[in-house]
């Protein structure tokens, strides 16, 4: 082949590849062009989607500003010496979680709340805050109830349910008198304001310290499985004169000693005293089927346990309710008194822990009131549940969790809003007295007291309370007044009652009389 036939050829070559080279780069061009296309496309994709997203956050925020426009999220205060109140996880965990859920804020300011949750007894450092509080604003704590929840003033009460105490160096003679003609007797020392107890002979006890008091022991508790426990019962004070006390029966907490009773020994506490690491129900053998598997609550699995040895709990029960209530009807007076430095006790509500015992034969025995009591589950985590309820309840007893007037100044009232929860007439009661001989005179008889035309003011806003209590009561029902029956006068239970109390009563009567579910 010579040169120019090469070169021919090479030349053909050249011009394919070059053609080649064209339609390669031509293809490349429009891959890419889809390419920037395609990526143009998703730019444009995402940035809508952002704006969307943008418009849809920004519309929502619009929204929930209209919804709340004019309208004031209650808030609340917390009160406590514990440097952890105000941890999401402290001891009070569960007040915080209850009052978020109902819609509270919680606030900072010392003056500017709804409600004032104090872990401590307030009155003495909080005095100037809350001597002048406003119509709307509620505080967990009643004046005058330190005669209820002080340990020595519980103790040394005049009641039967109560095992006797005294108070030492000032009822010295009385405690020997009383040792020397039990002489089987064994006596508690405790410090007045601290949790240490030691059984102790007569012969050991401190006469002369000043800074404890002795109680007769209970030596012949009722046991389960081997173990002595406590039951502590949740009570409620929403009014004193007229006296309204309430328990709650959605459960109760029931703590028992982690070692068993028997052989006794008074060296080891684990035997007789609940303490901070006491057996929970869930881990006592009797009650952890009914009360895990079965899903009863702790009062439940107990009564359960009792019926099958053969014991009714029912009337325990029923011993119970009065116990605490004639604590409440003792110490009334105290309260009365305190408050007479507050302009209203509509103000006040208050919810504590009563703790008892019961022996052998199931019969009841009282042993102190608990101001704050422990709403903390980080020791036992399914306590969360009881905690949480007692709470929701108590809220909604109170009116601490009502909706009414949210969307309004807290500072100005709607009697409109008011009536539509509780009015005047759903507070009248013995219609055919005051039709008739109460008509002309409203000293014809004690109801005529009830009757429109003579009721007096105090008296009328404290059955207005009480009606919006029963609305709300959730699980809580009445220890006092106590339970009636229909169309039933309690002439002899009357008599030792105050005047307020005795109109409170014939009031609950007349209601009891018309509508059975207002008897308890």
């Amino acid at each position: 082949m010579d040169n120019h036939e090469s070169d021919t050829n090479q030349a053909k070559e050249n011009n394919k590849f070059t053609s080649s080279h064209k339609n390669t780069a031509q293809e490349i061009d429009k891959i890419s062009s889809k390419n920037i296309k395609k990526d143009a496309n998703i730019n444009i994709f995402l940035i809508v989607c952002i704006v969307g997203v943008s418009l849809g956050i920004l519309l929502e925020i619009l929204n929930v500003q209209n919804r709340n426009n004019g309208v004031q999220r209650p808030k609340y205060w917390v009160y406590s010496d514990h440097s952890d109140v105000d941890n999401k996880n402290g001891i009070l965990k569960h007040v915080h979680l209850v009052l978020d859920r109902y819609g509270y804020e919680k606030s900072t300011n010392t003056s500017s709340w709804n409600l004032l949750w104090s872990h401590d007894y307030p009155f003495r450092v909080l005095y100037p805050n809350l001597h002048r509080l406003k119509p709307y604003q509620k505080v967990n704590h009643f004046p005058g109830t330190g005669f209820i929840t002080n340990k020595v003033d519980f103790a040394t009460s005049n009641s039967k349910y109560i095992p006797k105490a005294f108070k030492l160096p000032q009822n010295k003679k009385e405690f020997l008198e009383y040792a020397s003609k039990n002489k089987d007797a064994l006596f508690v020392e405790k410090h007045n304001q601290h949790r240490q107890i030691f059984i102790k002979n007569v012969s050991e006890i401190d006469l002369s310290s000043g800074r404890s008091f002795v109680q007769e022991y209970l030596q012949k508790p009722y046991l389960v499985d081997g173990h002595k426990f406590d039951i502590g019962v949740y009570v409620v004070l929403t009014s004193v004169d007229p006296l309204r006390v309430y328990w709650y029966k959605g459960d109760v907490l029931f703590r028992y000693c982690p070692a068993k009773y028997y052989p006794f020994d008074p060296k080891n506490l684990d035997k007789y005293v609940v303490g901070d690491d006491y057996l929970p129900t869930w881990e006592v053998p009797s009650l952890a089927h009914p009360y895990t598997a079965l899903g009863f609550s702790m009062k439940n699995a107990f009564d359960h346990y009792a019926r099958s040895k053969g014991d009714d709990p029912s009337k325990m029960w029923e011993d119970v309710k009065k116990a605490v209530a004639e604590v409440f009807i003792n110490k009334e007076k105290h309260i009365i008194e305190a408050l007479k430095s507050y302009p209203s006790s509509d103000n006040f509500f208050e919810m504590m822990r009563v703790d008892l015992v019961v022996d052998e034969n199931l019969k009841v025995h009282l042993l102190e009131a608990n101001m704050s009591p422990n709403l903390s589950s980080a020791h036992y985590p399914p306590n969360q549940l009881l905690y949480e309820q007692v709470l929701y309840n108590l809220f909604s007893i109170t009116g601490v969790g009502t909706i009414i007037n949210r969307h309004k100044d807290p500072n100005q009232s709607d009697q409109a809003a008011a009536n539509m929860v509780s009015s005047q007439k759903n507070i009248a009661v013995w219609g055919d007295e005051c039709s008739t001989v109460c008509k002309d005179n409203c000293e014809s008889l004690s109801v005529c007291a009830l009757c429109k035309p003579c009721i007096a003011s105090k008296l009328r806003n404290s059955l207005l309370k009480a009606h919006r209590e029963y609305l709300h009561q959730g699980d809580f029902r009445r220890l006092f007044p106590p339970a009636m029956k229909q169309n039933t006068m309690y002439e002899e239970a009357l008599q030792s009652l105050s005047e307020m109390n005795k109109l409170q009563h014939l009031w609950y009567q007349g209601k009891c009389n018309e509508d059975v579910s207002w008897c308890t």
